[in-house]
């Protein structure tokens, strides 16, 4: 079997936003930018990934130590109808982000969700390879499916990539990201949007003065953890 491979890096910033501040930034960025391939018209698109971590809980705890290199494992789809999921390495560095993916077929992410790792051998592929050494030997297991509703933005000619994630919500017992019936419980009380920017050098001052990104206090946040702290830990650290 063959996939589609491809490698993304660039620098990566969040922030939490409140809703207002969404309709805001929405509008302004819609004049402005172009929205990305995966968008509808004015509604955005859905977003839902299973994390996967080790039996030591190696992803969490790297995350929440304050590791500055540290990688995530997950499957990601857009339509819960795909013939298709994406299954990325995603590593981090401080606010540098470089992401590898590889395309897999639907029936692959249901073997591999119900714990057939050998299925990642089928491509021949290096990506997929690194994972399943990873995966067989550290005893990775699903974790946490994410889903949030996404608008993204694009400013091709600095490569520019600006999204915020909006009703982000969890399912840390069911992993099944293909079911029309998943029992998905928000990990915010409160109604609390994540604004991330993605650039490859620099922003350049207009995209700046478009965000107005002074407004917002830059925060190390991960969907991933978030939606872990929902599930019963003797000790948790929130930050």
């Amino acid at each position: 079997m063959t996939t589609n491979n491809t490698k993304v890096k660039r620098s990566e910033l969040k922030y939490f936003i409140n809703h207002l501040n969404y309709v805001d930034l929405a509008t302004r960025l819609r004049h402005v930018l172009t929205p990305d391939s995966y968008s509808s018209a004015l509604s955005g698109y859905r977003v839902r990934s299973l994390y996967f971590d080790s039996i030591d809980e190696k992803c969490l705890a790297e995350k929440q130590s304050g590791k500055l290199y540290r990688q995530k494992y997950r499957i990601r789809i857009y339509n819960k109808d795909s013939a298709t999921a994406k299954f990325e390495i995603k590593h981090k560095l401080n606010s540098q982000i470089y992401k590898e993916t590889a395309t897999i077929s639907r029936a692959s992410a249901i073997e591999i969700i119900n714990g057939n790792y050998q299925e990642l051998l089928k491509y021949n592929n290096p990506i997929l390879e690194r994972i399943y050494v990873e995966f067989v030997s550290k005893y990775y297991k699903p974790k946490v499916v994410v889903d949030y509703l996404r608008d993204a933005f694009v400013y091709d000619m600095f490569n520019i990539r600006i999204t915020i994630d909006k009703d982000v919500r969890s399912n840390s017992n069911s992993f099944d990201i293909f079911s029309d019936n998943l029992h998905l419980v928000p990990i915010f009380e409160t109604k609390r949007h994540i604004l991330e920017v993605k650039f490859d050098q620099v922003l350049p001052d207009f995209i700046l003065n478009l965000i107005q990104i002074s407004r917002f206090e830059r925060m190390a946040i991960s969907k991933y953890t978030l939606s872990r702290r929902l599930q019963k830990f003797k000790q948790w650290e929130d930050n």
